[in-house]
């Protein structure tokens, strides 16, 4: 079985390109990932965060998003993770600095092995925690 991990509509392009440096150390396939986005996992673009998560948690995807910050108040992901947040609760991994992406090699790098030693330990670590962040 793969580990799904879905993308956020705010970092598609980045999530590519950390799935490429993933590809290329031979991670997706040791690992069994597999990038997905919105669309295609039955939701509609611009679905609210509360739906995400909780599509993610039913599906046992990981969410991956950028640190974004929200003035959406309860409809805001922050929100719908503390309010829905289990001890066995998937956790979101979010991209500390998004615009780093494309343009800095070895934080693309440092992302790619993050996210890759996140799923390795995801069940005896990771489980219950709100965020993970790669840096």
């Amino acid at each position: 079985m793969s580990q799904v991990i879905l993308s956020d509509e705010n970092c598609e392009g980045q999530a590519g390109h950390i799935f490429r440096v993933l590809t290329y150390l031979g991670y997706v396939e040791l690992l069994s990932l597999e990038l997905k986005m919105i669309p295609e996992v039955g939701l509609q673009r611009s679905v609210d965060d509360r739906t995400i998560w909780l599509h993610c948690q039913k599906h046992g995807y990981l969410l991956l998003t950028g640190n974004r910050t929200t003035t959406d108040g309860k409809e805001s992901l922050e929100y719908a993770i503390q309010d829905l947040l289990t001890p066995t609760s998937l956790p979101v991994l979010t991209i500390s600095n998004l615009k780093r992406i494309p343009r800095d090699r070895d934080y693309l790098t440092r992302c790619a092995h993050g996210l890759a030693e996140i799923v390795m330990d995801l069940e005896e670590y990771h489980l219950g925690t709100p965020r993970l962040y790669l840096t």
